[in-house]
């Protein structure tokens, strides 16, 4: 059995690396010319031979007939079909979600129909450790299929149901940054054959580049790469790269915030500037850790207080990152900050939280939808939700006052500045972080009751004009 599917494997990559398509000769003016002629997307293409290469095209035809006559030969072994039979059992128990999650090789639930059978429930995605929804939890990891690129992602891989549980599915449910995947009742696949090696169609989700649609459908990480804006994932030198795009403002705002929280000395993912896109290095490290997004605990409700509260029940420590991380929001103006876009990392083994994940997508911040009229941040917004928040939770601004990290300073952010190469009005920048900077700490500051109920009032009054 193992024979025949490795020799079957073999044959149809080889064919897949062998150009498509047949030699047609045609009567020109008393000569004969030949072509080589194939189909592509539902066109027929040709493509002229030259005389002298006419023995090499014959070679390359005769080969990929050798190949398929091996192939043919292969298929109708005993083995072969068992396998296939095998493969088909396997294709519909994965649609059925009839098999196993898992974590890597390790199978963490048993699935029947979508039910959850049996668990090893401190391996379990906290998803589906607080809902039991499998097949939610699975859609939940699909491409957003409002992007446009998203579409005709599908479309050049021929899915034949583009719903978020179709599209996650159609790659077993496996991501970059985690190792979990879906493995049906009838396969014989590993995590080895089912995580990415590879990437053919990331300029087609980044830009739309309809080259990629001369290529042959192939398992592609983009079905599972999430978010709204245009995205890819890029291998480069035995890693991956998240590479995104976005206006000036955009790029500016996620470079910007990085620099200042990695000067802070703030955990941070780290963005550069690759022309017209940003690019990050896979924080994971190729799921060396298993990346959860605070939906799993949460769902959708990233109300300060309840994800606070979650994470120190978790850990005091968690929460102290937590802390940081809405400091960062509050001071960069950070307007979207949601459960999908900050989470923790676990160990793949035994389930352990390690810690909260690094700083990552500020580029709905700062800037990125202009320059906010409140310089001064008198009437800052997010700073009014600092300061509800801090009243409504004393141990959090007990905590607050605990925690010890460096000041923004007009050098720092100078310094900064001066490492992205894309024009802003500099003053402002400056103004506007130390501004929010002072007002923050005059809220957490001890003794500073008045501060808060100030805030607070101040909040109430434009909530009723």
């Amino acid at each position: 059995m193992d024979n025949a599917d490795e020799e079957i494997t073999r044959l149809k990559k080889e064919l897949s690396e062998c150009p498509n398509g047949y030699i047609s000769r045609k009567k020109i003016q008393g000569k004969d010319r030949y072509y080589w002629q194939w189909l592509e997307n539902g066109r027929l293409r040709s493509r002229y031979i030259k005389e002298g290469d006419l023995p090499k095209a014959r070679e390359i035809l005769n080969h990929r007939l050798a190949l398929q006559e091996k192939l043919k030969e292969w298929k109708a072994t005993p083995e072969a079909k068992s396998l296939a039979r095998n493969e088909k059992k396997a294709d519909r128990n994965l649609r059925e979600l009839t098999g196993w999650l898992m974590s890597g090789d390790i199978e963490i639930a048993r699935v029947d129909k979508g039910q959850i059978v049996d668990a090893k429930e401190s391996l379990l995605p906290f998803f589906v450790k607080r809902t039991r929804d499998v097949e939610e939890w699975i859609a939940s990891r699909a491409i957003d299929r409002h992007r446009t690129n998203s579409r005709l992602l599908k479309r050049v891989l021929r899915l034949k149901k583009t719903d978020d549980f179709s599209s996650a599915i159609a790659v077993y449910a496996a991501t970059i940054t985690d190792r979990y995947w879906f493995r049906p009742v009838g396969s014989g696949k590993t995590y080895r054959d089912i995580r990415f090696s590879s990437n053919a169609f990331d300029e087609l989700a980044l830009r739309g580049d309809s080259n990629a649609f001369a290529l042959r459908p192939a398992p592609t990480p983009e079905l599972t790469n999430i978010g709204s804006f245009e995205k890819c994932w890029k291998r480069k030198d035995g890693f991956w790269w998240l590479v995104k795009r976005g206006n000036p403002e955009e790029l500016f705002s996620e470079l910007f915030i990085c620099r200042l929280g990695e000067a802070l000395g703030f955990p941070m993912a780290h963005y550069d500037l690759n022309g017209d896109c940003l690019i990050s290095k896979d924080f994971t490290d190729g799921a060396s850790v298993n990346f959860e997004p605070m939906k799993g605990l949460t769902g959708e409700d990233d109300d300060y207080q309840r994800c606070f509260e979650t994470l120190f029940g978790l850990s005091p420590l968690l929460a102290k990152e937590y802390l940081r991380l809405i400091y960062m929001d509050t001071l960069c103006f950070n307007m979207d900050r949601h459960t999908e876009n900050f989470g923790v990392l676990r160990d793949v083994e035994s389930g352990n939280i390690l810690a909260l994940a690094p700083n990552f997508d500020n580029n709905i911040a700062l800037i990125s939808r202009g320059y906010p009229k409140d310089r001064s941040r008198k009437n800052d917004g997010l700073i009014r939700f600092f300061a509800e928040f801090l009243e409504e939770c004393p141990d959090s601004r007990k905590m607050y006052r605990e925690m010890k990290w460096k000041k923004a300073t007009p050098e720092m952010i100078e310094i900064c500045l001066d490492e992205i190469p894309i024009p802003v009005d500099r003053a402002y920048i400056c103004d506007f972080i130390l501004n929010g900077q002072r007002r923050i700490q005059e809220i957490i500051g001890e003794g500073n009751e008045k501060e808060v109920g100030k805030h607070l009032k101040k909040g109430h009054r434009s909530a009723g004009k």
